[in-house]
């Protein structure tokens, strides 16, 4: 467990281990930091020094900043639109997005596309929110990685000015600081390194000394409801053929159905639009987080507040629920015809689908942090989750069936509806757990 506390005169730091995925990289470290100085941490591959960076941006909400080159960058997204969903986020106006661009000389990039930056483009894109953010302690991972020498001095000055205002500095890095430090004349600079366990060097202090420490952090800033949406809403734009693509599949899925077996009945084709369906659902279900992930975006959001995943979480699976009905359904409403029912048949079988879907939906986005959790275990994740989906297809097919037999459609739908709500109830707080031990 680390332990941290950030007064006005420095940032303690103590930890009686550092572990990821279950191994042990070193043993008790403490140290403390200065504001005004920049503190360099040096090692080897697998040492620990981003997870020392992963594990004090987890303890410091709202206080601090873990950055990355490719910090919540997605390729999909506008240079303008990434930024200002960004300064939504972080609650500042966005008159300010041209100025932060033109510093980081990307000012006649902003109505392109990330996905067109080069390497180095797209790491001075993610110090706008270095500069953009009130964040006090700011941990860099590897902030050199593909900067060229434009990019490196725009970086120390950005760190000047932060360390001018008591900002706190940790950086990890495998080059040569002085390539950054040579543009910070005046500046102190104190460096470590962890070998064999250990964390030496100017900054280091005994970890076993004095007491717990126990934080003293500010109010940490809740998430924009607003900027969440219209991040979805970009990369769903920006990227349709995550979308289309189950819909291909299950429209290949039945047509080939209804190719080998002719004309099957009603029944029968029923069953398999509604397998058809949730594995369409499955099979893109895993990807639903993962970049996010991948881009250090989840981070950012939790790292303003904690509380803040579940919120993103309810609001990303509400919206790709919308956005799976939307290309589905009607798919399936072609289909269906294709396979001989008739419109009343179909349009029951769209309403069971809709709700269907609003009702698997929350399931699914916590199978998609189970895969990240269990590092790509997808088939082992979908297979102890296959029994959770058999109510869903058992109710709407039902729903689907009922009036061809005639019995009420309501009974089903209502069960529908009302598994779904559970879900996205509870789905939140497991989230949140979900993605605290992603992080860990």
């Amino acid at each position: 467990m680390m332990h941290i506390s950030l007064f006005a005169t420095r940032l303690q730091v103590r930890t009686q281990a550092l572990e990821a995925a279950g191994v042990v990289l070193s043993g008790p470290i403490g140290f403390e930091l200065m504001p005004g100085e920049i503190n360099v941490i040096r090692g080897g591959n697998g040492v620990g020094k981003s997870t020392l960076l992963r594990l004090m941006s987890n303890a410091l909400p709202g206080q601090c900043v873990l950055f990355k080159p490719e910090f919540g960058l997605r390729d999909e997204l506008l240079v303008h639109t990434h930024l200002q969903i960004v300064l939504d986020h972080l609650g500042v106006d966005s008159a300010q997005i041209e100025p932060l661009l033109d510093m980081v000389g990307l000012a006649n990039w902003q109505y392109e596309r990330i996905g067109t930056l080069s390497s180095g483009q797209r790491a001075r894109l993610g110090l706008c929110t270095l500069m953009a953010g009130q964040f006090r302690v700011w941990l860099l991972d590897e902030p050199l990685n593909a900067l060229d020498h434009q990019g490196v001095a725009t970086l120390a000055r950005v760190l000047a000015a932060h360390l001018q205002r008591g900002g706190i500095v940790l950086m990890a890095t495998h080059v040569d600081a002085s390539v950054l430090t040579q543009h910070l004349a005046g500046v102190s600079v104190k460096e470590g390194r962890i070998d064999q366990g250990a964390l030496i060097g100017d900054f280091s202090t005994d970890a076993g000394v004095g007491d717990a420490c126990t934080q003293a952090i500010e109010q940490a800033a809740k998430v924009n409801l607003r900027a969440l949406l219209k991040r979805d809403w970009a990369v769903a734009l920006g990227n349709p053929q995550a979308l289309l693509w189950g819909a291909l599949f299950h429209w290949m899925v039945l047509s080939f159905f209804g190719i080998g077996l002719g004309k099957p009945s009603a029944e029968f084709a029923q069953v398999a639009v509604w397998v058809s369906l949730l594995l369409a659902l499955m099979l893109g279900a895993k990807d639903w987080f993962a970049d996010d992930h991948r881009t250090a975006w989840l981070g950012f959001v939790s790292g303003l507040n904690p509380d803040n995943i579940a919120l993103y979480w309810l609001v990303r699976v509400i919206f790709l629920v919308l956005c799976q009905v939307t290309v589905l359904v009607p798919v399936t409403g072609l289909v269906a015809l294709q396979l001989g029912l008739h419109a009343t048949q179909t349009f029951d079988l769209a309403l069971a689908l809709s709700l269907g879907i609003w009702a698997v939906a929350p399931v699914l986005g916590l199978i998609a942090l189970l895969v990240m959790l269990t590092r790509g275990g997808a088939v082992l994740v979908y297979l102890l989750a296959l029994p959770l989906l058999v109510p869903v297809l058992i109710f709407g097919l039902e729903a689907s069936q009922a009036n061809g037999l005639g019995r009420s459609a309501i009974a089903p739908l209502a069960v529908l509806a009302s598994v779904g709500m559970l879900g996205y109830l509870l789905g939140p707080f497991v989230a949140k757990r979900l993605v605290g031990l992603i992080q860990e």
